[in-house]
């Protein structure tokens, strides 16, 4: 009886200090039901009116800060933010051991759901995906400059359904992203850094930083501070800064950059994804 009292006292200690590390952080309250899907937003009433939005972000100088100066990232990096739009994008997931199993028994899941779609262990082939930007209404989501971006596989069936925005904090601007999920949304917020140390550089947007940064589960408005991570690193592929020798360009030649997205789960590595940039 002892032993279940502690283990109850230390999960409720646990949750608390997930509560209180969130308890600041401006969330999204948009949620999700039983399907997500392309026309999540359309199917919600969530955009805004005659906006029309062509990237992730509007201008990446909002994000200036002594150690991150945008007009150092290479400029199809920087184009690629701004003006998402124009380009293409090229998918491969790569699931890690021991994750696979789980990842194979969710699959199910979210093809159904159709968020967080993405190829299973068995399917390491590159995809092709669509992309559209919607600007959400600030009456539904407050956030600054929120946006879907709703990213849609060649069958035109969702992949990945977010929703971008960006917050301030003590003067250090950082990116704010929501996955609808059913009752809730799994929330991102990074901070952008320099990838490479030239004159020229590729950009990386982390959770392992200082602050705000981290993954929450949030139910409304409550958030919860998840013991996970994830990276994405971008580079341009006109020689400024090399790409590790690992990141794959399936393109012969025609990407402007090459991305990762990395994922871990108390300190364990279950997740590459790799892009490949292209112009549309």
């Amino acid at each position: 009886m002892r032993g279940r009292t502690v283990a109850a006292g230390l999960a409720v200690s646990l949750a608390g200090a997930a509560v209180w590390r969130a308890r600041d952080v401006p969330f999204s309250p948009v949620t999700g039901g039983s399907r997500i899907g392309a026309e999540f937003v359309t199917r919600r009433g969530l955009a805004a009116e005659d906006a029309e939005l062509v990237g992730e972000m509007d201008d990446m100088a909002e994000f200036a800060r002594p150690d991150f100066d945008p007009e150092r990232v290479a400029g199809d990096v920087r184009r690629f933010y701004e003006r998402t739009t124009e380009y293409e994008m090229l998918l491969r997931a790569r699931w890690h051991r021991p994750f696979r199993t789980g990842a194979r028994l969710a699959a199910p899941v979210t093809t159904r759901l159709r968020q967080l779609n993405l190829p299973g262990p068995s399917d390491e082939d590159w995809h092709r995906l669509g992309s559209e930007f919607v600007a959400l209404d600030p009456d539904v989501d407050s956030r600054d400059g929120a946006r879907a971006w709703i990213r849609t596989d060649e069958a035109g069936e969702a992949v990945f359904v977010a929703l971008y925005a960006s917050h301030e904090r003590d003067g250090e601007r950082f990116v704010n992203i929501a996955a609808p999920l059913p009752g809730s949304n799994l929330s991102t917020v990074l901070c952008i850094g320099h990838l490479g140390a030239g004159e020229q550089t590729g950009v990386e947007l982390t959770t392992r930083a200082p602050g705000d940064p981290g993954l929450y589960w949030v139910t409304p408005p409550v958030g919860f501070a998840l013991p996970a991570d994830q990276r994405f690193r971008v580079w341009p592929t006109d020689g400024s800064v090399s790409a590790p020798a690992e990141v794959d360009d399936p393109t012969d030649g025609d990407a402007v950059a090459l991305a990762t997205h990395e994922m871990w789960l108390c300190g364990a590595q279950f997740l590459t994804v790799e892009y490949a940039v292209v112009p549309a």
